[in-house]
């Protein structure tokens, strides 16, 4: 406890001291309240109006923004156009990213951008995504309603490395399901047949898949212990970027509390591509030689998707508290 911040004691205080009391208290109130400052650094920020440059560095003249923006841009194959270190105009950037040392020399990406640990893709961008619309009357209640939080995973690998497909498409929007607009307001009573959605399918170029399933799974070493998710391939573009082809995931969230999964320690996390045929569990395969491809993620994300998923989860408690109120006392 501060010296000048004792707990009061009942005093009766002489009339003529009590004017000097209460100056002492202003005094002292106001020396405890200037900001500390260390050797040499001078006054702080709201010392005296006389010195207001001193808490904010220079603004940048014209020709330094230009030079700075010219260093931004100054890479082989392109330029991040989110925020950075004077620049005034940018994107707003929502996501989490882990990219390879090649790829953020190549797009001038920030330096803390950079993962070594990432492995089998060249980047990866993060970010929880919401299903296109809100459903609502769970449990019978009208106002339970929910919007869907997944896991997305954005993916750049380079357009040399051949990963077994499953088609010859080269541009795939897979789950119209996930697109927030209009037609998840309207149902049709006839639905097609599995032999007439595969007809439709093939008359359409750009719905195809182009892998087999990807999904999360927990590891060790080489050995696949636990699968978290599975990952719906939404958006598949070969050479989105020069030298890159672009896939993104989804999966839903909540998947990581399982009590069973926890107790086997778990703390490499991979992305995997299936086999085409193979239906095995993930437990009984190897990952140097049972799957398509492999993409090991990098500690540091992983941490941040088990935050999000987290909270995936606590919405989904949330709803069922709302849905179901009886049945959860």
């Amino acid at each position: 406890m501060h010296p000048h911040h004792r707990p009061p004691t009942v005093r009766v205080i002489h009339p003529g001291l009590l004017g000097l009391v209460l100056l002492l208290t202003l005094l002292l109130a106001a020396c405890d309240a200037k900001p500390p400052t260390s050797p040499g650094s001078g006054p702080g920020p709201a010392a005296t109006a006389a010195q207001p440059a001193s808490a904010a560095p220079p603004a940048l003249t014209q020709q330094q923004m230009t030079e700075l923006e010219a260093q931004y841009k100054g890479c082989a194959q392109g330029y991040y156009t989110g925020p950075r270190p004077g620049r005034v105009r940018y994107t707003k950037d929502e996501y989490l990213w882990a990219v390879t040392p090649e790829f953020a020399a190549a797009y001038c990406m920030p330096p803390e951008f950079i993962d070594p640990q990432l492995k089998g893709a060249e980047a990866i961008a993060y970010k929880p995504v919401f299903e296109g619309n809100e459903n609502c009357g769970f449990g019978g209640v009208k106002e339970a309603c929910n919007r869907a939080m997944l896991h997305g995973f954005e993916v750049y690998y380079k357009s040399s490395l051949r990963l077994p497909s499953i088609s010859d498409t080269k541009y795939s929007h897979s789950n119209r399901a996930m697109l927030s607009n209009s037609l998840g307001l309207l149902s049709a009573h006839r639905k097609r047949t599995a032999i007439e959605r595969d007809a439709w399918i093939a008359e359409r170029p750009g719905i195809q898949f182009k892998f087999a399933g990807w999904g999360l799974v927990g590891v060790k070493g080489h050995r696949p212990m636990w699968p978290i998710v599975a990952l719906y391939q939404i958006l598949y573009a070969e050479e989105i970027l020069p030298g890159h082809n672009y896939i993104s995931l989804e999966g839903s969230t909540g998947r990581f509390n399982n009590p069973r999964m926890q107790k086997l320690g778990l703390t490499e996390f991979v992305i995997v591509m299936d086999r085409a045929g193979d239906k095995r569990d993930d437990q009984e395969r190897d990952l140097r030689t049972d799957y398509g491809h492999v993409i090991h993620l990098p500690p540091a994300m992983v941490r941040q998707v088990q935050q999000v998923d987290a909270q995936g989860r606590a919405a989904f408690e949330r709803l069922l508290d709302q849905a179901l109120p009886q049945q959860r006392r």
